[in-house]
């Protein structure tokens, strides 16, 4: 990986769409995407579960919790 893919890659700015937005740390940037890109909504994870998708976002399942 050469040092511009390297820095794009540990950046902290959401890249869903043409989000853009940037945050101070990569917690801020997780429970950015969590809470406005991820669906959430039982009936499109129900659906979605009986479609069987090859990948499942991880946030679906574990849920990023920033120590108190």
């Amino acid at each position: 990986m050469t040092g511009i893919a390297a820095a794009s890659f540990f950046s902290n700015n959401c890249r869903f769409g043409a989000c853009g937005l940037n945050f101070d740390s990569l917690a801020e940037l997780i429970v950015h995407i969590e809470d406005n890109h991820i669906d959430t909504d039982p009936r499109l994870l129900e659906k979605q579960e009986q479609t069987q998708p090859t990948y499942v976002a991880l946030s679906y399942i574990n849920r990023w919790r920033k120590n108190a």
